[in-house]
């Protein structure tokens, strides 16, 4: 990867070293390739694993991986979920979630893919950049290469199958090397949390019996088992609770008893490519930062697979950690926005880990009332609550992780002007950043497909402008110019010409996402990972420059103010 192997500072050989190449290893460094920041990507292991371990990409995870132009590959790789069928004791539920309400994002359900797939784009994209996975390289060791100033960078030492140790000298590093990773035990983060009781199982197999197109969860007194529609390496991918005491290895056999238990026999089981026991653990790392060390994914939280939250957590962890390291890089991030990383990832890593462990206690839990709520309960309330749309958007906005946001982070701000948030409407500083259908010089395009480029994205929306006001924008804010892009957004005709800065929402659906007035200025300022950084009413742009300034000016003094 001769592109991006060299950094521009001489007491590093690399600003980034990322260890691990699973999906939030290599969605990192895509990033930080769109930003030009020097890295390398290791892994311990010779090939890239064909095991499809995640099974499903969220609609956040497929806006966030927008910039890499592979969205639309996974999207036509996949298998939508269009329902699920509820296999109650005493009834079949049908829910149907092709209408969940989600009109603000392009990407409406859970994608159904294997992990190695989604691996397989994202490392295309990186091999058109021309960076190359460095496999069959572990790490052995790190050391900080100031012991009084943890901020100063690390020295690694790797073990290389082709030609023996190497050690690298990294601004930072980051370890996105798994549940087992050495990054977490070389820094001395602690590894909090247990294990669940019991074995599961999984398999990609052919199923004979189960309607195609749909999940499949059924549930009784002995637990779960779980039918995904999975496409490739085989049409079905299952997971169940295996019987208590069992320690035999899992087998078709044994699984066609599993199956007859959960269906009653009504399907049959054929054709495993591929079959695995294992236990599941519920744990998060103490901090995700130790000074220049970072975690991410799999190395910082792991948890049950329900709800297909860990790999599309592990994504999103990297790209909200990119850009911050891409800036602060180049000079141009605060101490304070590298830090935030764990700020605002640590408390969406808890929560997703929460959620998870109540729905897997819930759906797998063998005691006599702990089971009730499933044996009970569910089948009582599913029917009725499967019904309400309102219901149906609000689970699956907090599934797809669209509604996470950082609205408590120093990171986003509100100008004084904004009234209130009580008293307005659209999303406030910290959420994500809804989508809609656009005009952009004519053409019509998404205007998250606007707003991927690296960078900082600046609208202005509503009258009295200043024509002036791009350039003013530019000039305040110097070294970080070549990132900043400042564009009006008008609610516009498609007879009407436009601009070239100009972004025109013919349909007024950005403006009513958005929570703008034609009749009132605002100034809003996207991050580089899709979430409203700043808003404030008015045409002064003090507000948001003052912003930008404190994201990336380094403090005096620091080495990359130097």
């Amino acid at each position: 990867m001769a592109a991006q192997k060299h950094s521009a500072d001489s007491n590093y050989d690399v600003d980034v070293l990322i260890v691990g190449a699973g999906p939030t290893g290599l969605a990192l460094a895509a990033q930080l390739a769109g930003f030009g920041t020097s890295f390398r990507i290791i892994d311990r292991s010779l090939t890239r694993s064909e095991e499809s371990r995640a099974l499903a990409l969220q609609p956040r995870t497929l806006e966030a991986l927008r910039p890499f132009g592979i969205s639309t590959t996974l999207t036509a790789a996949g298998h939508p979920a269009r329902g699920i069928h509820l296999h109650l004791p005493d009834q079949t539920l049908p829910v149907d979630l092709s209408d969940a309400g989600i009109e603000d994002s392009e990407f409406q359900h859970l994608l159904f893919l294997s992990q190695a797939e989604t691996e397989h784009a994202l490392a295309a994209h990186l091999s058109g950049r021309g960076v190359r996975v460095e496999r069959g390289v572990e790490l052995q060791d790190i050391q900080f290469l100031d012991p009084d100033d943890p901020f100063a960078g690390v020295e690694a030492k790797v073990q290389r199958l082709d030609r023996g140790i190497e050690r690298i000298r990294a601004r930072y590093l980051v370890g996105a090397d798994g549940a087992h990773s050495t990054v977490r035990a070389k820094a001395g983060m602690d590894w909090r949390g247990s294990s669940y009781p019991g074995t599961y199982v999984l398999a990609d197999l052919e199923v004979d019996g189960a309607e195609a197109e749909h999940m499949h969860a059924y549930l009784n007194e002995d637990g779960f088992m779980f039918l995904f529609p999975l496409g490739r390496p085989a049409t079905w991918r299952l997971i169940a609770m295996k019987e208590d005491g069992d320690p035999a290895q899992a087998t078709l056999e044994s699984l066609q008893k599993t199956a007859d238990k959960f269906s009653g026999g009504a399907l049959t089981l054929r054709d495993p490519q591929w079959i695995s026991d294992f236990t599941l653990s519920h744990r998060m790392a103490e901090y995700f930062q130790n000074g220049c060390v970072f975690l991410a994914g799999d190395a910082a939280h792991v948890h049950s697979p329900v709800a297909a939250q860990g790999m599309n957590t592990g994504i999103q962890d990297a790209l909200n950690l990119g850009w911050k390291l891409a800036l602060g890089a180049r000079g141009l991030a605060s101490e304070e926005l590298v830090d935030s990383y764990d700020a605002e990832r640590r408390p969406v890593g808890k929560a997703v880990l929460q959620f998870t462990d109540r729905i897997f206690r819930l759906a797998s839990s063998r005691n006599g009332l702990l089971k009730l709520p499933r044996t009970k309960i569910l089948p009582a309330v599913a029917p009725r609550a499967s019904g309400s749309k309102a219901l149906r958007s609000r689970l699956f906005r907090t599934v797809s992780q669209l509604d996470t946001r950082y609205r408590g982070s120093h990171m986003v701000d509100t100008g004084d002007s904004r009234l209130p948030a009580f008293l307005t409407t659209g999303p406030k500083a910290g959420d994500r950043m809804p989508d809609a259908v656009v005009l952009e010089q004519g053409r019509e395009r998404r205007l998250h497909d606007i707003l991927s480029t690296p960078g900082f994205h600046v609208l202005l929306s509503g009258p009295g402008w200043p024509a002036d006001t791009q350039l003013r924008l530019h000039d305040a804010l110097g070294q970080l110019s070549p990132w900043l892009s400042v564009q009006r957004l008008s609610v516009g005709s498609r007879l009407a010409a436009a601009d070239p800065s100009e972004i025109q929402d013919v349909s007024g659906l950005a403006f009513e996402r958005l929570g703008l007035s034609v009749r009132r200025p605002e100034i809003l300022v996207v991050r580089p990972d899709g979430h409203i950084g700043f808003r404030s009413q008015g045409t002064d742009i003090t507000g948001a420059v003052e912003y930008l300034e404190r994201l990336t000016t380094p403090a005096a003094g620091s080495p990359a103010a130097v």
